[in-house]
């Protein structure tokens, strides 16, 4: 049930030259992590009771930060440049290596995904 979770964390984790090889080039590297990070949040409710305090302070940790750095006011933290080069993402990148280490998951790339994405060319049929 957390193989969502852990999939996310490593790929927050990773140096912005290999979180961009997770995804396809005509996607938002960060929007697509911050996405999938969401997406995996929404499914601790099913299994926070097995989860150590400490571990679900790390997750806390990070959701609650990125949550902090999110909406319409900070969209310049969600693009390339700001994946590469903001402090913002040095931390979110910190606070998921931390979670990594409390879940005793390993600090490497994630396995390649099944996941669709769909390019949107802006034609009509």
């Amino acid at each position: 049930m957390l193989n969502k979770m852990k999939w996310s964390t490593q790929a927050i984790a990773l140096p912005p030259a290999i979180q961009v090889t997770l995804f396809p080039t005509f996607v938002e590297v960060a929007d697509e992590l911050a996405l999938g990070w969401e997406e995996a949040f929404a499914e601790l409710p099913h299994v926070e009771a097995r989860l150590l305090p400490r571990q679900l302070q790390a997750i806390r940790r990070l959701d609650d930060y990125m949550l902090s750095i999110s909406g319409q006011e900070n969209g310049h933290l969600w693009t390339m440049e700001a994946l590469t080069s903001s402090k913002e993402w040095d931390l979110l990148r910190a606070l998921a290596n931390a979670l990594l280490e409390q879940m005793g998951w390993p600090k490497t790339k994630p396995p390649d995904t099944d996941a669709l994405y769909i390019l949107d060319t802006g034609q009509l049929f």
